[in-house]
């Protein structure tokens, strides 16, 4: 049997849209696949907009063009609807096969201005021929009506003008309007209102759907008030995600988990799976760093948190320990902790000389499979000693700081073990380099990188080839410049940052449950892979990448590599402990 109800999902499009970190789109993509896996049949993908506009959606083309999202909208018992604002957005979407959009007006002149630049009426006017142009396609239509009780420049909305924009989109074509509370500032009372109003005025009922925002914390409310009126299709966003950048501290949409509890504790059936709602309202959640919007997926996460790995715990024996440095070991991974605490572990001549050698002997201690950079104290790295007397700015000796700078990035991005850096703190500078150096890093949530060094006149020379890598041309030359502060979230969002621990403690347990995970990478493949990425930096195309690429090739097929151990164990479906592995063929 059909749902009673229809919940049109438009997190993915409305509840991102005002974040201003860039969240990948294989984010974007996994999104729309898990609540599908909900039950969700409508689910509304992006908008083909300009990205000047709306930077967060700017790949609208990559989530169209995705293979996946394709196999979606070949599924006739979907409705995949993409909002777009003008024909040029029309015929991107018609071109990705999309077959549904939606359009959108405002009920209010000031919104409208302020919006999509235009009156009211140049709008309805806009839409009237876009929705034509979609039906002479074959693509559906649906409309929006936004500020449908209030316009945060010219105050309440008239009824007359929600009927007006209503009934202009129903007669353009659209199967169906969906009413805006865009500050999500109406109450039950005036839900009630409107909808009356607009059916005595030959609104069709059944043409028309609830799109309620959370501010005063009335959604809820207005979605049952708006059932109870013969609404039966709903607009929301899992965990409450999205908002109104015209109406400060507003919430986000009302929560599809919230939605969807309210309708079944109620009998009412709506399709979709709860529980694996609340798992998908957590895990977007702590993809974007917010906290989750939903009163429902919160309390029933907490009941029922989703499960976790198990937290894993390794045992660290301290090798040795100087003014500036402590050494530790656990099998075949060492860490090294910076320890100068007080000092912000600045780079010493002493640290950098014992750094260096610490990473050059374990580079060729074949014992060794993986080295972690980490810190004491508040911050990671505030980078080079800029002390009276410890630096060579303005001197005319700058040679030795040069060498000993470069030596020490170098020895770490050449060290053929893995290499990961654990930021408990911020990092400045070389400290920086530090961890572009390395392969794979891991933050605590407080530990920014800046980039200070226009601020005192210098500039970040010795770890530009680090961070231009890592962050690419453009991102690089605007963190450079602007020496602003870069966050952990925002560094994820580039794949520059693995994982992001709570604190301290956290960021212990991660690192460790990540050396336990990479047991099961061979520490020669691992360098072998590394080498595949150097050479396609540094080499790209070019002829040296090629016969790179060759004579890798030939090391890991040879009869006594890794490979031939680790093809026989898959054969023989066993897993392979690498860790075990390189200790027993040190041993023999």
């Amino acid at each position: 049997m059909a749902p009673a109800i229809r919940i049109v999902e438009v997190g993915p499009r409305d509840g991102l849209q005002n974040i201003s970190d860039a969240i990948p789109t294989s984010t974007k993509l996994e999104l729309i696949q898990r609540l599908h896996q909900t039950g969700l049949n409508t689910i509304e993908l992006t908008s083909v907009v300009s990205p000047k506009a709306i930077p967060q959606l700017a790949d609208c083309r990559e989530v169209l063009g995705n293979a996946a999202i394709n196999a979606l909208l070949d599924d006739p018992q979907l409705r995949l609807p993409v909002l777009v604002p003008n024909e040029k957005g029309l015929e991107i979407a018609r071109k990705h096969d999309v077959r549904e959009i939606a359009l959108f007006i405002s009920a209010t002149e000031g919104f409208s201005k302020a919006n999509i630049n235009c009156t009211v009426a140049q709008g309805i006017e806009r839409n009237i021929k876009l929705a034509a142009l979609a039906k002479a396609s074959g693509i559906a239509v649906r409309g929006y009506v936004s500020c449908i009780f209030a316009d945060p420049y010219d105050g309440p909305t008239p009824l007359s003008a929600v009927l007006h924009c209503a009934k202009s989109l129903l007669d353009a074509g659209c199967y169906e309007v969906s009413l805006g509370d865009t500050l999500g500032i109406g109450s039950p009372s005036n839900v009630n209102e409107l909808i009356n109003y607009l059916v005595s005025n030959g609104i069709p009922v059944e043409k028309l759907a609830g799109h309620f925002h959370d501010t005063y914390g009335q959604a809820v409310a207005n979605v049952w008030e708006a059932f109870n009126n013969g609404i039966r299709v709903f607009d929301s966003s899992v965990a409450g995600l999205g908002g109104c950048p015209f109406a400060p501290g507003a919430k986000g949409n009302v929560a599809s988990e919230d939605l969807v509890y309210m309708f079944h504790n109620a009998g009412i059936s709506t399709g979709v799976n709860l529980p694996k709602l609340v798992e998908t309202g957590v895990w977007i959640s702590r993809k974007l760093g917010k906290s989750n919007s939903s009163r429902v997926g919160t309390a029933l996460s907490t009941k029922a948190p989703v499960k976790k790995s198990k937290s894993v715990r390794l045992n660290w024996t301290m090798l040795n320990e100087t003014e500036g440095l402590q050494i530790y070991r656990s099998g075949v991974n060492l860490k090294i902790v910076l320890n100068r605490p007080r000092n912000g572990n600045t780079l010493t001549v002493a640290m950098i000389s014992e750094l260096k050698s610490a990473i050059a002997s374990a580079s060729t201690n074949p014992l060794i499979s993986r080295i972690v950079i980490t810190a004491n104290g508040r911050f990671f790295c505030t980078g080079m000693d800029l002390g009276k007397g410890s630096t060579a700015v303005g001197e005319n000796s700058s040679d030795a700081q040069f060498t000993r700078l470069t030596g020490l990035f170098e020895v770490i991005d050449q060290c053929p073990k893995v290499t990961i850096a654990a930021l408990n703190g911020p990092a400045f500078g070389g400290g920086v380099g530090l961890a572009f150096a390395c392969d794979l890093r891991i933050f605590t949530k407080g530990s920014n990188l800046t980039l200070s060094e226009v601020k005192l006149g210098i500039c970040a020379a010795t770890i530009s080839k680090y961070v231009i890598r890592e962050l690419g041309v453009a991102f690089a030359r605007e963190v450079m410049l602007s020496a602003r502060e870069v966050t952990p979230t925002e560094l994820k969002s580039f794949g520059v940052v693995t994982e992001i621990a709570e604190n301290e403690e956290d960021l212990r347990r991660r690192v460790d449950s990540m050396l336990v995970r990479l047991k099961a990478a061979s520490a020669d493949a691992s360098r072998m892979s590394k080498e595949l990425v150097r050479l396609a930096w540094a080499h790209g195309g070019s002829e040296e990448q090629a016969s790179g690429i060759k004579a890798l090739f030939e090391e890991m097929m040879r009869p006594n590599a890794d490979g031939a151990h680790g093809v026989k164990e898959f054969q023989a479906k066993r897993k392979v402990d690498w860790d075990v592995y390189v200790q027993r063929k040190v041993k023999l």
